[in-house]
């Protein structure tokens, strides 16, 4: 196919011919319906018998065979078309934007597909304009040449289906019953399920860098069709824009809840559902509460992420990190639900994580330089653990911190504007492993993830590694760590087997023999041994709270200056107040 024939294609027409053989198919299920009972079911149910009623019996069951083969048939065919009409209309939208993207930079493309530019009017620019117009102007026939790739494809694929089918109906194969299950099997599981835009769509390995270059390479009607026709595809995809991840997935969740409601005023909900609904009503809450009191302050809230596996998923920014120059990342340690980012109620201050976040973006706004901009996030893409022995796993964080690493890279990816934002990952209790985990991964050379700027680790009972050095960020580590703080104080799996055989450690210090900077998953980041830089954080004042100051590192209400110094890190400023590692 070439240019003119995809710019003038007209996908509509194969979308009416899909209504048009569904309609037909529809009506066919129902002739077929109404053969089988008003004739093969009535005569199975007389009470015929002998000879001749085997025989009839016979006949009239190949018949209902051959109208439900018919049936199949008509409905693989509405099913083709209709896929190779989506795989038309993406690659219409990827040349339509790539037209568009090549006249806005002042290149000419011609009816084959060539793209020229002219030449630079200042002979002193020459050089650079010819260098920068010719790798435009590469990406644009490359781009090009990829849609009409693809369109050349469906139309071949098309036909070649088409001729299958209309080959089935002349020789009468398709009124064979096993032939036409066979036919809606493929289409359904096989490789004639063409699915033309989950084939446009990056691979599930892609990098959030190309799943950010695909989605700007479609047009907005290419965009808006995959925001109404499959918005699951893309709610939750690292690279795509903020706003639009938070536009599909509230319907999301305004959908998921109005369908949980309306089934109940039916019958009870199951287990499952329930769970559901109990997953996901508290962030619809918090949406709701956020934007009814919009007035006092504080930002526009962005669900990037929502779902129900596991024990739920969350993802909230308050303001957009596609737009802001300072970005803060936040994730939550164990006993951390969907219900810990509801709104904020009655809870006990430090305990509500999504106020947590919101309490950052207050502090860190506050410090911004002129013309910056803040996003804190909140990132529960995983489900950390409970408060039992699946806390003492490295398990879940290690499962978790590739997904993390991913959506960081996404929010670099989607990133808007000249300069690349500042961002902050920060990880409190086990989700400091997390963080931890992550950003080795993402520091590893040759990794497929893009790395934070800075570090922030606090609660934390270490985060993987033995030395700051070991996640190549020099000079970006930081950990806040009160001294009453008794997750800081986890003993070794050294220390719990000496705790196991020799009887109870006494106080929060590790065993005398073993190293006192060891934590349970590994050196201690606040410690001098682990290389990082501590903050100054508060102790709440009170010694025997050994877990209240646990929750209060991003609270103005007893953190003393713990949450002015993360704010301080995430906006670039000069005011960290520093203290020695322990």
């Amino acid at each position: 196919m070439d240019l003119a024939g995809l710019k003038n294609a007209k996908p509509e027409e194969l979308y009416a011919a899909a209504e048009a053989y569904g309609q037909l198919y529809k009506a066919y299920v129902q002739h077929t319906a109404d053969w089988k009972s008003g004739t093969a079911d009535r005569v199975h149910g007389s009470g015929w018998t002998g000879g001749a009623a085997d025989a009839a019996t016979k006949s009239l069951d190949a018949t209902t065979d051959k109208l439900q083969a018919a049936d199949i048939e008509l409905s693989c065919i509405e099913g083709t078309l209709r896929d190779h009409a989506d795989t038309f209309s993406l690659a219409q939208s990827k040349l339509r934007q790539a037209l568009t993207d090549a006249a806005a930079k002042n290149l000419k493309v011609a009816d084959d597909g060539t793209v020229s530019w002219s030449a630079s009017a200042n002979p002193y620019q020459a050089t650079d304009w010819a260098d920068k117009q010719k790798a435009a102007a590469e990406d644009i026939a490359k781009r090009i040449a990829g849609a009409l790739g693809e369109a050349t494809q469906a139309d071949q694929g098309l036909a070649a289906d088409l001729r299958r089918f209309t080959g089935r109906a002349t020789d009468k194969s398709g009124l064979d019953l096993k032939t036409a299950s066979a036919d809606g099997y493929l289409q359904q599981f096989g490789d004639l399920n063409n699915a033309g835009y989950k084939k446009d769509m990056p691979g599930k390995d892609a990098s959030p860098t190309e799943v950010n270059s695909w989605w700007r390479g479609l047009d907005p009607a290419g965009q808006q069709w995959f925001i109404d026709h499959h918005p699951e595809a893309i709610g939750n995809l690292d690279g795509i824009p903020a706003p639009i991840r938070d536009q599909v997935n509230r319907e999301y969740l305004r959908k998921t809840l109005s369908d949980l409601v309306e089934t109940r005023r039916t019958r009870p909900l199951t287990t499952g559902e329930q769970q559901t609904y109990n997953e996901l009503f508290p962030i619809s809450e918090r949406l709701r509460e956020d934007d009814r009191l919009r007035g006092d302050g504080r930002p526009q809230d962005f669900l990037l992420g929502i779902g129900n596996d596991g024990h739920g998923r969350a993802i909230i920014s308050f303001g957009n990190p596609d737009t802001a120059t300072d970005i803060s990342s936040y994730v939550p340690g164990i006993t951390t639900y969907p219900s810990s980012l509801g709104p904020k109620g009655d809870w006990t201050p430090g305990t509500n994580e999504a106020e947590n976040t919101l309490n950052l973006w207050r502090a860190a706004n506050a410090k911004l330089p002129p013309g910056g901009s803040v996003a804190s996030i909140v990132w529960l893409g995983y489900d950390p653990p409970g408060q039992d022995m699946s806390a003492a796993s490295s398990g879940a964080g290690d499962k978790a911190a590739p997904a993390y690493a991913k959506f960081l890279s996404g929010v670099r990816a989607s990133h808007q504007g000249g300069e690349p934002p500042h961002i902050t990952s920060i990880g409190h209790s086990y989700g400091s492993y997390v963080v931890g985990q992550a950003t080795k991964l993402s520091t590893t050379p040759g990794a497929p993830y893009t790395p934070p700027d800075d570090v922030v680790f606090i609660g934390s009972p270490g985060v993987g590694v033995d030395k700051a050095s070991d996640l190549r960020m020099p000079g970006h580590v930081w950990a806040g760590a009160a001294s009453n703080d008794a997750v800081t104080h986890t003993p070794t799996k050294s220390d719990a087997l000496i705790t196991v055989t020799s009887g109870p450690i006494i106080g929060w210090g590790k065993h005398e023999l073993l190293n006192p900077d060891d934590g349970w998953y590994g050196t201690d980041p606040a410690s001098s041994a682990f290389g990082g830089k501590r903050f100054s954080v508060s102790d709440g004042g009170n010694a025997t709270d050994v877990i209240g100051m646990h929750t209060k590192y991003l609270t103005p209400e007893n953190g003393g200056p713990s949450l002015g110094n993360i704010a301080s890190i995430v906006t670039r400023g000069c005011d960290v107040v520093q203290v020695e590692g322990r």
